[in-house]
């Protein structure tokens, strides 16, 4: 692990942490995910080739990007997803995996134990089959899930599991912390954010619950309560999206992060130092105020 210290050393802009949404295909129809609208093949064959994907991850490498976040869509999905997997361990990145775990089997859990990852983040969305099931739209995803669970945890790959509270599951997110504190090894995040879907759609937000609701679950535990004070205190640390960290989409779109699409630079047609030190800084942010320029470059695309 390099050292917090040696870190600090580092230029204000670099490149050290990468989300990659290597795919928008998925298994499974989660009812608030923003990607599935491009889980269908018009958009999948748009998506970067295995030659592409594994170029412009050297190039990651070469600039010096130490943190890897492979995500989708399903990375799994991918039938190419060992090629890249350990291409990434192999060039030294600290891959983090995000999963709904249910395309794990034990050859393949094998094979992460082999090569073992930094971690491993599993959607666990309900503590039953029939809540986890209203979530992912998947009959049996609940038992695979479990089962990936339970291979992961058998060959000590670090874990975590992690929740959307949604009106279809909030009456068990309690008892899903409560399932992963009792575990010990593994750590759990609770998420709340809902996003519109890649194509604009408004549908993930029919799932989203009412603040008081929000405010109702908190007050029942005592971290979520506290994390939840924590949050209403004024934030004056600088976003790192875009300085320190950035994200590459499923079509080799650079971008400042998953939630900022609104410019990108397309890195079939550019490379990835001119991408993040020449084009990144002009890509405008409302929450950060900063103005957006205007660049007319062949590399550019606004998605």
């Amino acid at each position: 692990m390099v050292q917090r210290r040696k870190l600090d050393h580092l230029p204000d802009r670099f490149p050290l942490a990468c989300q990659w949404e290597v795919t928008c295909r998925c298994n499974l129809h989660c009812v608030m995910c923003y990607t599935d609208c491009f889980n269908e093949p018009a958009h999948i064959r748009r998506e970067l080739s295995t030659v592409d994907l594994l170029r412009i991850m050297d190039e990651l490498a070469e600039a010096g990007c130490l943190e890897l976040c492979l995500t989708g869509g399903e990375p799994l999905a991918r039938p190419d997803f060992f090629q890249i997997y350990e291409r990434a361990i192999h060039l030294g990145f600290l891959v983090t995996l995000f999963t709904n775990g249910t395309l794990i089997t034990e050859s393949i859990a094998d094979r992460l134990a082999a090569l073992p990852p930094y971690r491993i983040e599993i959607s666990l969305h309900g503590l039953t089959a029939t809540t986890f099931e209203q979530v992912t739209m998947g009959r049996g995803s609940f038992n695979r899930c479990r089962q990936a669970i339970a291979w992961l945890l058998d060959r000590q790959i670090p874990l975590i599991l992690k929740s959307t509270a949604m009106t279809v599951n909030r009456h068990e997110i309690l008892s899903i912390k409560r399932y992963v504190e009792a575990i010990g090894s593994v750590g759990y995040k609770l998420g709340e954010e809902i996003r519109p879907a890649l194509d604009g759609s408004g549908v993930p937000f029919q799932f989203a619950l009412q603040s008081e609701v929000l405010d109702e679950l908190h007050r029942q535990d005592p971290q979520l309560s506290r994390e939840t004070c924590e949050r209403t205190v004024p934030d004056t640390r600088p976003c790192l999206s875009g300085m320190r960290r950035f994200h590459i989409d499923a079509y080799g779109i650079l971008q400042l992060c998953s939630g900022n699409r609104a410019h990108g630079y397309d890195l079939r047609k550019g490379s990835f130092q001119e991408g993040f030190y020449d084009y990144l800084p002009s890509f405008g942010c409302r929450w950060k105020g900063q103005a957006t320029a205007s660049l007319v470059h062949p590399s550019v695309t606004h998605v």
